[in-house]
């Protein structure tokens, strides 16, 4: 089992493998991601000449980079960074000079897996501490990541590769774009920190407990999240207790596990 460690007494993996994702969900993981990028940065182009007002990055933005977010993190799941193409493999979201690609981000995410919600997750420094210090430590993530990574692995050459060529393609679009930079930068990266806090503070932590813990969503924001990010980043959100037991298992068979199978049978924390 991905991520996990299998508990004595869970269902062996036989019974869940209907329910994983298939090539095609991995194929299209793939596209989504390549396509958010074409999107994010073909409309800043579009802005920049003029031919649409700057506030309509407000709104299209956040959209595109929830959907980029949650669909490379079910990619995750099913391709490692050996077979992913180079770009997927850069991560071109340019949220700040010096950052960590899919490979180092796929580590970490592994890390969580392994060790959610314990000293030991490498991303537990965004489940401590009251809300605000979650909201702070998500907005702030992108940059404690990379110093964390470089503080506990070190920088080998593929890692210096990729800084510099996010570096260089982050100061190559300031440079060129100017003060209307920070009108794409900034709901950008707002976007981000908040579905990190959406992601992990908030699916992990109730009040002083650390876990994993099921989201009920009345049924009108159940509609407007999935008409915004998609019905897979609703059932990823909704059903993360199940994701964390079975990691494998397509986000869109969430609700069937959720109907069919015996809870006890997940590894749960």
């Amino acid at each position: 089992m991905e991520g996990l460690q299998q508990e004595k007494g869970t269902l062996p993996d036989r019974v869940w493998e209907k329910y994983y994702s298939s090539a095609a969900d991995a194929r299209r993981l793939t596209r989504t991601p390549l396509i958010c990028y074409a999107l994010l940065y073909g409309l800043f182009a579009i802005c920049i000449v003029g031919k649409l007002p700057m506030w309509t990055l407000w709104v299209s933005a956040p959209i595109l980079v929830v959907r980029w977010l949650l669909a490379t993190h079910e990619l995750m799941h099913v391709r490692n960074e050996r077979e992913v193409d180079w770009l997927t493999r850069l991560m071109p979201l340019l949220l700040t000079p010096f950052s960590l690609g899919y490979r180092e981000y796929l580590d970490i995410h592994r890390g969580h897996h392994r060790h959610m919600a314990t000293p030991q997750d490498p991303e537990y420094f965004q489940l401590r501490g009251n809300k605000l210090q979650g909201l702070l430590n998500a907005m702030t993530a992108p940059e404690q990541a990379f110093l964390r990574w470089v503080v506990r692995e070190g920088v080998d050459a593929e890692l210096m590769m990729g800084v510099f060529l996010r570096a260089g393609l982050f100061v190559l679009l300031w440079a060129l774009s100017g003060v209307a930079f920070w009108g794409f930068w900034i709901p950008m990266r707002l976007a981000y920190g908040a579905s990190y806090f959406a992601f992990f503070y908030a699916l992990h932590r109730r009040g002083s407990n650390y876990g994993v813990y099921r989201v009920t969503l009345s049924a009108g924001v159940e509609r407007l999240f999935t008409l915004l990010f998609g019905r897979e980043a609703l059932l990823a959100t909704r059903y993360h207790d199940i994701h964390h037991g079975q990691p494998r298992i397509s986000a869109l068979h969430l609700p069937a596990v959720a109907r069919d199978l015996p809870q006890e049978g997940l590894p749960l924390k």
